[in-house]
C-alpha cells in the first residue's frame, strides 16, 4: 500500500531537496535514527543493551577484494516504528519528533540508494508487532505521488527481540559507488569517531554497543567496534562564550554590533597525535559535526604539537541547530566580507554571528583555557612585531595576518593591504600638489606659504615612508661599519680557529652578491650611486650572462676564434669577472676584487683581458668598445703599480691610481669595428670606505641637519639590536 501526502507532489518537491554533497550523509541519517531510537527507548524505562549494527555487503574480485558494495543494513534495539514513530515518518518535513529534527533525513536515503527498507519489531500499548514498509523515489512510487509503501504490519511473538533493520540497497550513483568501494572498514569507523565526536564524548560511559562487520557474500572478512577507550576524555567542558550578532548599518555601509549575544558552549580536549592528526575546531549540530563551517584558532597553528599533543574544540549552540540546512550536512556562517556584499546583494541582510567574531571569542577563551596556547599566541605576536619593526608594518596591515601564515605569506598580506592605500595617498599628494599653483614665487609670503606647503606635505607622507627613509640611512652606516670590521678582521666567522681565509669572498658579498643579477639589491653605491641603476651581473661565466634575456657572449664564432677561445688548455668562454656593470649602449665596467693581502700589482692585466674578450667575442646586440675597469684590494703600492705599467699615473690627494686610456685591440677587421679603449683605477678596500662614508655623511646631515652625533649612534645602536633579534626570531 503506497501511502500518500495530500497537498504534496513528490516528485517536483525532491527536485528541490538536493542531495548531500557528503557521501556519507545516508550512513549518518540512519546512524542519527538509531542513536535517538535507542535514547527515546531509555526514555521510556525500558531496562536493555542497547547496540547498533552496521553490516557492509560487497561482491568481491578473485584478489578477494571489494567489487561494490550491494546492501548496508543498519541494525538497533531501539524504540522501533510504533504508530506514533510511523505516523511522523508519513508526515513530511515531521518535526514533532524533537532532537531538532526536521523530518527531512528520509529524503537523504532515496537520493542515494534506490530502495530503503525497513522491518521492525515494536511494542505497542504491551504488544508485540511488526512493521514493513520501503522508502524510494522510483517511477513506481512517484506514479502513485509516494515515496513510501507499507508492505506488511501486524503481531509479532510476544517476547520477540524488539529491534529495527534498516537495509540500504542499490547505489544511484557511479560516484557513491566507487566511494564506498575504496572504504576500509577502519575508514567507517574513523568517520564515525569523527562526525559524531560531541556525541560519544558526552556519553562517553554510556555508549551502546557500536559494531561494524565487512561481508562478501555471506562471509565475514572485518570487524571493528567503537568503544569507550576510542573517546577522548574531555579536558574543559561547559566553557561558554558569547557572541555578538552582526547587523547592517541603516546606509548599509558598514557593519554593526547588535545587542544580542549568541551563546556557544565548547567542550576541549588535549589528545595525542595518534588520536588526532592537527588542532582543529568543529562546530557540531544536534550531536553531530558539520564540516561545512570552517572555524580557524587564531592563537596556535594547526599544524602545531603541543606536548606532543593536539587539541580539539567543539562548538555547539542552540543557534547552530535552528540553522541547518535540509540537506542536514550544510551550515552557513558568513565572514564580515561575505555579510556586507550578501547585504548589499539584496539590499538587506537578517541579524546573525559572522565567523570572524567566532574565532575571535573562541582564540581568547582558548588562550584563557590553556596557558600553553597562551604562550604561542605570545610567541606569534612577538614575531609579527619583529616583521612590523623590520619592514616598517602598520598595525591595520598585520590585522590579516594568521597564526598558520608563513613570513612570505605574512609579508604578502601586509603588502596587499598597503597597496590598496597608494591610491588615497596619490589622491592626497593630488590636492596638495594643486595649491602649488598658487604659490607665487614674488609675493611677500611666499616663503612662509611654501614651508606650509612642506609641512602638509611631509604631513601626508605615510609613516612607514619616513621611517624607511631612516632606515635606509641606517642600512648603509651598518655596512660601512661591517665594511671596516672585515678589513680589521673582527667578525665573528674571520676568527674560527682552521678556517681558510675568505675575506675576498665576504667583501664580494657585501658589495653585490655572487651569482646574482639583481644590481638594485647590491650596496654599489660605495663605489658610485649610479651604479644602482644599471643592469649587471656577479660573478657568472661570460657564455651565460644575459641581458634582458639575450646572452651577451656570441656563438657563431670562426674556426680561428674558436682556436684562441680554447688555447694553451683554457676555456676562456667561461671566465667569471667579479661584477660587469652595462649603464648604457657600448659601455661595461669591469669591477675585480682581491683579497686584501695580495699584492695589486700582479693582477692589472685581468681586467685588460677581461676588456680584450668583451670587446672581441659579445653579440652584435651588445656592442662593446668603452670600458672603465675597477682593480680593488687593500695591498697597494704605487711603484708596484708603476713598474708593472708605466702608464699608470698616482693622484695623491685621492690616494689611488688610474690609467686613462688603454686601447683595447680589436681582432676582426672585417666587420669594420674599431678599437675599444679602457680607462681603470686601482684603488684599496680602504679609500672606497673613506669616500662612501663621506658621501654617506653628507647625505645624512642634508636629512638630518640637527640630530647629533650622540643621537644618531644611539639609533645606529637600536638598529644593530633589533638586526640581531630579527635573525635570532626568524632563522634560529
Amino acid at each position: 500500500m503506497y501511502i500518500t501526502s495530500d497537498g504534496l507532489n513528490w516528485r517536483g518537491l525532491l527536485k528541490g531537496f538536493p542531495k548531500a554533497t557528503n557521501l556519507m550523509q545516508p550512513l549518518f541519517e540512519a546512524f542519527t535514527n538509531s542513536l535517538e531510537a535507542i535514547d527515546m527507548r531509555k526514555e521510556q524505562g525500558d531496562d536493555f543493551s542497547p547496540y547498533i549494527h552496521l553490516d557492509f555487503y560487497f561482491n568481491q574480485t578473485i584478489e578477494n577484494e571489494n567489487d561494490g558494495l550491494t546492501r548496508l543494513s543498519i541494525t538497533d534495539n531501539g524504540i522501533g516504528f510504533d504508530d506514533d514513530n510511523f505516523a511522523r515518518l508519513k508526515v513530511f518535513k515531521d518535526d514533532t519528533k524533537g532532537y531538532d529534527n526536521r523530518g527531512s533525513g528520509r529524503i537523504q536515503l532515496i537520493h542515494s540508494f534506490t530502495t530503503v527498507t525497513y522491518e521492525s519489531v515494536f511494542k505497542q500499548n504491551d504488544v508485540y508487532k511488526f512493521r514493513k514498509f520501503v522508502l524510494s523515489k522510483a517511477d513506481s512510487f512517484l506514479q502513485h505521488n509516494s515515496i513510501i509503501r507499507l508492505d506488511e504490519e501486524g503481531n509479532a511473538n510476544n517476547g520477540a527481540e524488539i529491534k529495527t533493520i534498516l537495509s540500504l540497497a542499490d547505489l544511484r550513483t557511479r560516484t557513491d559507488m566507487k566511494f564506498f568501494n575504496d572504504l576500509t572498514i577502519q575508514d567507517i569507523k574513523e568517520f564515525l569517531l569523527d562526525h559524531y565526536i560531541l556525541y560519544f564524548c558526552v556519553n562517553r560511559n554510556n555508549l551502546p554497543q557500536i559494531i561494524i562487520n565487512y561481508y562478501h557474500g555471506s562471509n565475514r572478512i572485518a570487524t571493528r567496534d567503537i568503544r569507550t577507550a576510542d573517546v577522548p576524555e574531555v579536558s574543559h567542558e561547559d566553557e561558554i562564550i558569547n557572541v555578538p550578532m552582526s547587523k547592517m548599518s541603516s546606509d548599509m555601509k558598514r557593519i554593526e554590533v547588535s545587542d544580542d549575544n549568541i551563546e556557544v558552549k565548547i567542550k576541549s580536549y588535549k589528545l595525542s597525535q595518534r588520536q588526532l592528526k592537527k588542532n582543529s575546531v568543529k562546530v557540531t549540530c544536534k550531536g553531530e559535526v558539520v564540516d561545512s563551517v570552517k572555524v580557524k584558532l587564531d592563537c596556535l597553528p594547526t599544524d602545531m604539537q603541543i606536548d606532543s599533543s593536539f587539541f580539539l574544540f567543539l562548538l555547539s549552540s542552540e543557534y547552530f541547530d535552528n540553522r541547518i540546512g535540509d540537506s542536514r550536512d550544510t551550515l552557513e556562517i558568513l565572514n564580515k566580507t561575505e555579510f556586507k556584499k550578501r547585504a548589499k546583494q539584496y539590499g538587506m541582510i537578517q541579524p546573525q554571528i559572522v565567523l570572524d567574531d567566532l574565532q575571535e571569542k573562541l582564540s581568547n577563551k582558548a588562550v584563557e583555557m590553556y596557558a600553553e596556547i597562551n604562550e604561542q599566541k605570545e610567541i606569534h605576536a612577538a614575531q609579527l612585531n619583529i616583521l612590523k619593526q623590520t619592514y616598517m608594518l602598520s598595525d591595520e596591515a598585520l590585522d590579516e595576518a594568521d597564526v598558520n601564515d608563513s613570513i612570505e605569506e605574512i609579508l604578502k598580506k601586509a603588502y596587499t593591504y598597503d597597496a590598496k592605500l597608494i591610491a588615497v595617498r596619490d589622491a592626497e599628494y593630488h590636492s596638495l600638489l594643486e595649491e602649488l599653483n598658487m604659490l607665487d614665487t614674488c609675493s611677500s609670503t611666499y616663503r612662509e606659504d611654501l614651508q606650509g606647503l612642506v609641512a602638509k606635505m611631509t604631513a601626508a607622507i605615510p609613516i612607514q615612508d619616513k621611517e624607511s627613509l631612516a632606515r635606509y640611512v641606517t642600512h648603509r652606516r651598518l655596512v660601512l661599519d661591517l665594511m671596516t670590521k672585515i678589513l680589521d678582521r673582527e667578525t665573528n666567522s674571520q676568527n674560527i680557529e682552521g678556517c681558510r681565509n675568505i675575506d675576498e669572498k665576504r667583501l664580494h658579498y657585501l658589495l653585490f652578491t655572487q651569482h646574482s643579477d639583481n644590481v638594485g639589491n647590491s650596496d654599489l653605491w660605495m663605489l658610485n650611486e649610479d651604479y644602482l641603476y644599471f643592469k649587471g651581473v656577479s660573478d657568472q661565466p661570460l657564455n651565460q650572462i644575459e641581458i634582458d634575456g639575450w646572452k651577451l657572449f656570441r656563438d657563431d664564432v670562426t674556426d680561428e676564434e674558436e682556436r684562441y677561445l680554447s688555447s694553451l688548455g683554457e676555456n676562456r668562454r667561461i671566465k667569471r669577472p667579479d661584477i660587469l656593470l652595462f649603464p648604457s649602449e657600448r659601455k661595461c665596467i669591469i669591477v675585480e676584487l682581491k683579497t686584501p693581502e695580495v699584492n695589486l700589482a700582479l693582477h692589472l692585466d685581468q681586467i685588460k683581458k677581461y676588456a680584450y674578450l668583451l670587446r672581441n667575442f659579445t653579440s652584435e646586440m651588445f656592442t662593446i668598445d668603452t670600458f672603465y675597469g675597477y682593480l680593488i684590494g687593500e695591498a697597494l703600492e704605487p711603484r708596484d703599480i708603476r713598474a708593472a705599467d708605466g702608464d699608470f699615473k698616482y693622484d695623491p690627494k685621492f690616494n689611488f691610481m688610474y690609467l686613462p686610456s688603454k686601447r683595447v685591440v680589436y681582432e676582426n677587421d672585417s666587420t669594420g669595428g674599431q678599437d675599444g679603449s679602457l680607462y681603470m683605477e686601482v684603488i684599496s678596500y680602504s679609500e672606497i670606505l673613506k669616500r662612501a662614508e663621506r658621501r654617506n655623511e653628507a647625505f645624512t646631515l642634508k636629512l638630518f641637519p640637527q640630530k647629533v652625533e650622540e643621537e644618531e649612534q644611539a639609533v645606529i645602536e637600536e638598529s644593530k639590536t633589533k638586526t640581531e633579534e630579527v635573525e635570532n626570531a626568524l632563522f634560529k
